[in-house]
This record gives C-alpha cells, structure tokens and sequence, in this order.
C-alpha cells in the first residue's frame, strides 16, 4: 500500500507539473482556449476526431468512414491522425464537457502520464525514488514532448505505452514474467497504440527488433530468455491484431503508398543537441535567430539534451563500459541518435553527407516515418540512463542531486512566451448556435476560409456535426480523399487558397457547389473571400453572427434554386435577343423577352440594391417603353456585375 500511495503521490506530482507548464493559461475558460501554439491547426483535427468518434457510435454510424466532412465523398478515417483510442478513452469528458474540454485534458494529462510510466520503468531498475523522479521527468517533459505539445500533436505526446512495454520485456527477460503475461500485456499495449498513433507503433516494432538484436549481442547471460520472447512477443502482436480488426481492415483500405512529409527535412540536426529551441527557458529564447537555421520546423526539432544530461551521458559511457547493460544502453543510444538524424547528417542547417538510413528511407511504410521522431526512443533511454547513473551516485551530492536537477532545469519550458496556448476564431453564428434558426439540420456547407486556412472543423465538431462540409482538413496531404482533391477549384482552395491571385471565381466556385451538393455559402466577414459582392453569386446574402450566408438563412438551399449568377448570364444572353428582334422589327416578341427579363431581375436587384449596374439594368428594362440602345446598356451593365462578382471587384 505503501509503495501505491507514492505512485499516486508521483502521477498527481507530474500532473500538477504538467498543468503548471500548459493548463493554468486556459483559465477560467477551459474551453475557450486550447494547448498548443498560436496559429496550429492540427489541434482542431483531434477535437474534431474526440466528438467524431462517440458521435458516430452513439448514433449507429460506421465509425471508421466519415461523410460529413469531404461531402459527399467521405474520407477513410485510419489513414489520417483520428486517435480513435485517445477519443474513447476520453469520451466521458467530451460529453459531459465538449471536446475542447476533452482535448485539453488529454493533452494535459499525457505527457504526465509519460513521465509516470518511464518513472515505474525507472522505479523497478534502480529501486531509488529520487533517481526515478528525473527519469520519469526527462521522458515525459522532454523537449520531445514540448515541440509535440507546442503543435497540439496527441498522436506524438501519448507515449505512455513505449516504458510499459520496455518494462513487460525486462521482467520477462528476468524471469518475472511468463509468457502468457507478456504477451497479453503487449497485446493491449500494442492495440491501444496502434488506435493512437500507426507511426509510433511501426518505430516501436523497429526498436523492438532493434532492441532484441542489441540484446543477443551484449546480454550474453540472457540470451536464451531473449529468444523465447519472439514467441510471445508474436502472440502479442497477434492478440493486438485480433483486438484492433476492425480499425486494420479500414487501415488495409485506405492504404496509399506515397510518403506525406520530407523525411530529409525533417531530420534531426546534430547542433540541437547542445542549441535549444526557443521553447525551452535557459538559453532558448536568445538562441533564436541560431536555432531558426535547424533542420526542420519548430515541432520537430526536439532532439536537445542540453549539456547536463549529455554529462551524464558520456559518464556514464565512460565509467560503466564494463556492465553488460551499460554497453547494451549505449549502443542503443548510439543506433537510435544515428536514425534519427536521417538520411544525411546536418549540422545548424547545413547538409553534410548521406547517412545509412537513406537505404531504407524510400521503402514502403518506412517513407512515413520522419527521422526526427526516433528521438522519442533516445529520450527514454537517456531517461534510463540518468536513473541509473543517479541512483549509484549516492554518495557525492554534486553527482546524485545537482547534476540531475540541472539536467531538469536545462529542459524547463519559456513559460514567459505564449507558445503553449492559443485561442481559435470563433464567430456568433457557429458559438452562439445561430447556424440551427439558420441552416436546417444535415445541410452541406462550403465554408470560408477553407479547410485548414480556417477554424470550420473545429466549428462543426462543437456543433454536435449540426451540417457537413465539403471541405476538411485531417492533416497531411495524403490523406485528402483522392477524387476529392481532383478536382481543379478544390486543388486550388486546399493548397493555394492563401495566394488571392490564384483563387477560385465565382463561377469556379458554383461549379464546385454544384458537384459537391453544397446548399450554402458561409464566409467569415473579415477573411473577405468570398466578399459580400461575390457571395451575391450563390443567392441572396445575409450577415448573421459575423458572417455572411448565401443563399440567406430561410430561402431554399442552393441546390433547390438556380444561382443568381447563372440567372444574369441567361438574362444578359435574352437581352441580346431581344435587342436583334427589335432591329429586325419584331417587337412583340422583344417585348415578351424585355418583360421576362424584368420579372427576374427585380427580386435580384432587390437583393443587392446598392449595385449601381444592377439599378441600371432594371431602370432600362423596366421603364415602359424601350430601345435597342437601352438593351445594349442594359445587357453591358449585366455583363459588368457578373464580372464584377465573379472577379470580387465591388461596385458600389
């Protein structure tokens, strides 16, 4: 009992760490601000994925495929970062509280759980409690695990499994374990992970193998334990696939064999060893303008130790070479650090050679592993390592207790810079609930901004998946359904929306309502695309809660109704005809034409009376008695304002 209250003791110690770094900042509003950097988009996929998820089950949907984003192709879910294990493990608490709620406390809650799972690793090799302590710190509050936290990735910060699983094999190893002991409990650590993240479970079965490789090489004395693990070690990975069926064959599915990222980008460069990123509070934030030049992006460049731990490090090395072990921790620091640098070695941005994991970069499944990630794995034995160092140090102060706090300090995050929060746009029509006197239940809407240039994931997730959108935004490019991104105006709203040179037109944009069974439009007022003239291009417009809705909020569905756009290039087609019947002498006819017209302009230009084009028109056409040369005008000012809306010129 004793020895359990100290376990709670450490999870609730690690826990208040954890919302001193990254949840005191969300106060009082828990759900109006989220963990994770200003202008990172990736935390709305996993809210999105944390109310998908017991929403789909709740209501008897298939869980796995979704058509309520990318309508009406629908998107397959397991090729995209949906955490469908994180989503119901936290499921309670999305829906008591919402899923930014559930959100944030997964991503409060699991990096403490990291740093508890490596401190029982460390717990059970040393028996120190102190030793433990800085172990479970290094792993779970890694500069890892603040580069993930930063971008909101849950998929890369829920690592509690990897100790777990290190910790079933060395009791087994020793004998503490049978093999049905192992393998059920890797079974369900396997599974679990796989429904978290597929790319840390492929780096975990690399360093499984790794490990076991190491092993027979330096574990002399344990070889034999060594390999008798491989049988249970497959009944493992059997029982996990028998558990997670359903989630493979939706896997086996969506398979696509083109890699998502730049492996050789993003590579882990050797200066970040010593160079910490601004995230970290000793040295970070003056060291920007050096770290800007590292390999890779803010998230990724969380391979710093700092000089404390690679101190110990290097002891280590130096004065334990004779154990077994020791060599046996080393080597694999060594292997590990090498993968993680890539397929070749850079140093403060600069490109040097090509390294062995370019034999192996391209190959299938592999190609979707950024090299910088095996770092997660040199955290954990560099964690290991320092427990073990600290706990045979216990005689020298300087080496048992300000070494490893110093080795902590070097990692404590700049709390000072707003790195760690960010508060999404939200508008009145999507958080006041405006939308449901608005847009009838399960309607298709296209809104702007588009996809991940915008917060409408995070929308419709906090709407209870009120409407569909034929859009989405699930992450790496790979992922967008196939046929979906095809299309021309969808490929230059997913990837080029930010260039307003290349935007679509309205007409572009009809087209694409039209293919995609979008009802309305809804633009968010200040982004200004598409404006308030262009949305006249979609039916009448309405500004309800900050944004603006076409066709307005209680006439029929874009999909029911001929766009005004399409209407004025008839009108100005049947204002041409009449005018040559007119030249030609048939009046009568011209004037049923003339009369037509005016009957279907009127409740147009009573929609957008402020365009002068459109008062011109109607003046011309709706005056009585007529001309070819009051035609002529009238035709060219319907001219001007469809290019005008297509174009998004206002015209006042």
């Amino acid at each position: 009992m004793r020895r359990l209250g100290a376990d709670v003791a450490v999870l609730t110690g690690y826990a208040a760490i954890s919302f001193l770094y990254f949840g005191w900042r969300l106060l009082p509003h828990p759900g109006r601000y989220l963990v994770g950097g200003p202008n990172q988009r990736d935390p709305e996929i996993f809210i999105w994925s944390f109310a998908w998820w017991p929403h789909a089950i709740g209501h008897f949907t298939n869980p796995f495929v979704t058509h309520v984003i990318y309508a009406p192709t629908g998107i397959n879910l397991m090729w995209t970062t949906a955490v469908p294990g994180l989503a119901l493990a936290f499921s309670p608490v999305t829906v008591l509280f919402g899923p930014d709620v559930g959100y944030n406390v997964a991503a409060l809650l699991l990096p403490a759980l990291a740093a508890w799972c490596a401190y029982r690793l460390c717990r059970y090799l040393t028996g120190s409690l102190w030793a433990s302590l800085v172990g479970g710190y290094l792993f779970g509050f890694s500069s890892y695990v603040l580069g993930h936290q930063v971008a909101g990735h849950l998929n890369l910060t829920s690592v509690f499994v990897l100790p777990l699983v290190a910790l079933a094999l060395v009791r087994y190893v020793r004998g503490e374990l049978g093999a049905r002991g192992l393998a059920w409990r890797l079974g369900l650590l396997l599974a679990f992970q796989l429904m978290t993240s597929t790319e840390v479970l492929l780096t975990l079965t690399l360093m499984l193998a790794l490990g076991l490789v190491l092993g027979l090489v330096f574990l002399r004395d344990e070889r034999g334990r060594l390999l008798a693990s491989l049988v249970p070690i497959g009944a493992g990975y059997v029982l996990a696939g028998i558990v997670t069926s359903p989630f493979l064959y939706y896997l086996h599915e969506g398979y696509t064999p083109s890699t998502y990222a730049d492996p050789l980008f993003f590579s882990a460069d050797l200066a970040n060893l010593v160079l910490p990123t601004r995230l970290i509070a000793i040295g970070g934030p003056s060291l920007t303008g050096t770290t800007a030049h590292l390999a890779g992006n803010l998230n990724e460049q969380d391979f710093y130790l700092g000089l404390p731990l690679l101190a110990v490090l290097l002891v280590f090395a130096l004065r334990v070479r004779r154990s077994a072990a020791a060599r046996f921790l080393v080597a694999a620091f060594a292997l590990v650090t090498l993968a993680a640098l890539g397929q070749k070695l850079h140093v403060d941005g600069h490109r040097l050679f090509w390294l062995p994991w370019s034999l192996v970069a391209e190959k299938p499944l592999v190609n979707n592993i950024l090299p910088a990630r095996f770092a997660l794995y040199a955290w954990l034995i560099a964690a290991v390592v320092t427990a073990l160092w600290t706990s045979s140090q216990r005689g020298s102060l300087a080496r048992s207790v300000v070494l490893p706090v110093l080795a902590v300090a070097a990692l404590v995050p700049a709390l000072q810079h707003a790195d760690f929060r960010q508060r999404p746009e939200r508008w009145a029509f999507f958080s006041d609930q405006l939308y449901k006197h608005c847009v009838p239940r399960g309607e298709t809407l296209a809104v702007f901004p588009f996809g991940k240039w915008g917060d409408s994931l995070l929308w419709q997730a906090e709407s209870g998946f009120w409407f569909r959108m034929a859009e989405g935004n699930m992450g790496r490019s790979s992922a967008y359904p196939p046929n979906f991104v095809s299309d021309p105006t969808i490929g230059k709203l997913t990837f080029k929306f930010i260039d307003p040179h290349v935007r679509p037109t309205m007409a572009e944009l009809l087209r694409y309502a039209g293919s995609h069974g979008v009802d309305r439009i809804v633009s968010v007022v200040i982004h200004a695309y598409p404006d308030g003239t262009m949305m006249h291009a979609f039916g009448p417009v309405q500004l309800y809660g900050s944004v603006l809705v076409a066709p307005a909020c209680g006439y029929p569905a874009l999909q029911a109704s001929q766009a005004p756009y399409a209407k004025i290039l008839r009108l100005q087609r049947d204002l041409e005809h009449a005018r040559t019947l007119l030249l030609s002498g048939h009046g009568a006819e011209a004037g049923v034409l003339v009369r037509r017209t005016a009957a279907v302009l009127k409740p147009i230009q009573a929609n957008d009376t402020a365009n002068a084009d459109l008062e011109q028109a109607a003046r011309f056409v709706g005056g009585g008695r007529t001309s070819p040369a009051k035609l002529g005008e009238a035709s060219r000012a319907l001219g001007r304002y469809a290019s005008h809306i297509d174009s998004g010129i206002a015209q006042g």
